[in-house]
């Protein structure tokens, strides 16, 4: 529903079709969450890190967390080449254990009847409703191979942005009506802008781009 409406062996050999980690735009530090202007590449795997290590800068590195990926490399790299897979975007709200409470588009309910969205429909409404934990947020995800070593296996990505969420109707239509993976970007643009009270400010904007584009 598109917004606009193991390996032990010798020599190694990587799953192309599996799941080798995360691609993320931040982290936490302090129990806050901090938006980073390179990429930062989660996984299980100690060969995934070393290959992400090589390819992009940055070190393996151990970090708390409870899932499987307990490895993290901080690249170096702000863009990454990608060949994307699939991409999905959608509004939802979540409940506990990380569950979709609903799922919109913005304007129609993702269940059997087609129901209303429940969001408010303007969009400044919308966005506040979301900070306060009662309207859906933006929910893009994606899975992308490298284009530096395809064979790496599959990567997640994931993104909440209303930037990209406005922009990405078009780049998902072409990516769900291809046969083949399409060519492109991602990449962490930095903004920043001085507020009326003389205080600077800035965050990082996910953006996917194709290559034909």
């Amino acid at each position: 529903m598109p917004l606009n409406r193991i390996f032990d062996t010798a020599p190694k050999s990587f799953g192309q079709d599996d799941i080798v980690g995360n691609i993320r735009s931040g982290m936490q530090i302090d129990g806050k969450p901090v938006a980073l202007q390179e990429w930062r590449v989660t996984t299980g795997d100690p060969d995934v890190a070393q290959v992400i290590s090589d390819l992009y800068g940055g070190k393996a590195e151990s970090w708390e967390t409870k899932s499987e990926q307990s490895l993290q490399v901080l690249t170096e790299a702000s863009s990454l080449h990608v060949q994307l897979i699939s991409l999905q975007a959608n509004f939802a709200l979540w409940g506990r254990a990380n569950t979709p409470i609903r799922i919109c588009d913005g304007i129609s309910q993702q269940d059997d009847a087609n129901s209303p969205c429940a969001c408010p429909s303007d969009v400044k409404e919308h966005k506040e409703a979301a900070r306060a934990g009662t309207a859906c947020q933006p929910n893009i995800r994606a899975v992308v191979r490298l284009t530096d070593n395809p064979d790496l296996g599959l990567f997640r990505y994931s993104s909440g942005s209303w930037q990209l969420a406005k922009e990405i109707g078009p780049i998902e239509a072409k990516i769900n009506e291809s046969d083949a993976p399409l060519e492109g970007t991602i990449h962490l643009e930095m903004v920043e802008w001085t507020t009326k009270q003389g205080q600077n400010r800035a965050f990082t904007k996910p953006i996917i781009t194709l290559l034909d584009e």
